[in-house]
């Protein structure tokens, strides 16, 4: 078996297995961001790996592998999952992440990977928003302007990632980007404090479907954290069962102090999801 550097030729000509994760060409961003083929004796491509580093996080690369359907469980991936490890640019682990029970983290675990971090159920029914207090003081965040909005959320995304994934240099425009389209500011939103600064803020994404829900403070230490994110979190899900929307899911962390509270009253529906690192 040898490897060559993915082209954009295999991916125009690529077998349907290559779908089953996404695949870019090597160098697509520059050192950080590669990707290969592996090939059998006779040339035929039985494998396609991929390593990156996310424009939020810098600390460690985000890796997937896919092998030819037949000839799975034969080593190709461990051989692939080795090779990519010597494409990294800098000496920094690789990372993954999935349901719990799934293929990619039994292969990871087989690797010797240790889970970083711990996502609940993401499921979330609006209807079971009684189980949340409202708070007067909270407002929609189209009642602010849209930079005080922006800064509010990259303070809690930076620091919810603190303890376990640094952010990196670019992260602020990095994960601010588009927000003006796909944050729903009408059903996110915001605890504001007696001096003027956003306390708290539920962000509503409708890029996606069912839409996504982000909650924390904007600082680790905000008194009564956790009463305020259950305050922004009645408002926003009540803002979203008045427009006929049943469903949303909650995208966070067992380590969001004043979010997870919260988000277990709500009595959230589906699996665990972990996200593990692999020192090559």
């Amino acid at each position: 078996m040898r490897f060559r550097p993915l082209t954009p030729a295999d991916l125009e000509s690529s077998p349907e297995w290559f779908g089953e994760i996404e695949l870019r060409a090597d160098r697509w961003r520059g050192d950080d961001t590669r990707s290969a083929v592996a090939l059998d004796e006779a040339g035929a491509t039985v494998a396609a790996g991929i390593l990156w580093t996310s424009r939020a996080h810098d600390d460690r690369y985000w890796a997937d592998i896919v092998v030819e359907p037949s000839r799975r469980r034969r080593g190709i991936g461990s051989a692939m999952a080795a090779h990519l490890a010597t494409l990294r640019h800098r000496d920094i682990p690789f990372m993954t992440r999935g349901f719990v029970g799934t293929e990619r983290l039994a292969f990871a675990f087989a690797r010797g990977a240790r889970t970083i971090q711990v996502v609940p159920p993401t499921r979330v029914a609006t209807a079971r928003r009684q189980a949340l207090r409202p708070l007067a003081t909270v407002a929609a965040a189209a009642t602010l302007p849209f930079e005080r909005v922006l800064a509010a959320h990259a303070d809690m995304y930076e620091w919810i990632h603190r303890g376990w994934s640094l952010v990196s240099a670019e992260f602020a425009s990095a994960i601010s980007e588009g927000l003006d389209d796909d944050l729903d500011q009408e059903a996110s939103a915001v605890a504001v404090g007696a001096d003027g600064q956003i306390l708290a803020l539920v962000a509503v994404y409708r890029d996606s479907d069912p839409y996504v829900v982000c909650a924390e403070t904007t600082r680790p230490e905000v008194p009564h954290g956790e009463r305020i994110v259950e305050g922004c979190l009645r408002y926003a899900l009540d803002a979203l069962a008045a427009r006929g929307i049943a469903e949303v899911d909650f995208d966070g962390h067992v380590t969001d102090p004043h979010l997870l509270p919260n988000w277990v009253k709500l009595g959230p529906a589906g699996e665990w999801f972990l996200l593990v690192e692999i020192v090559p």
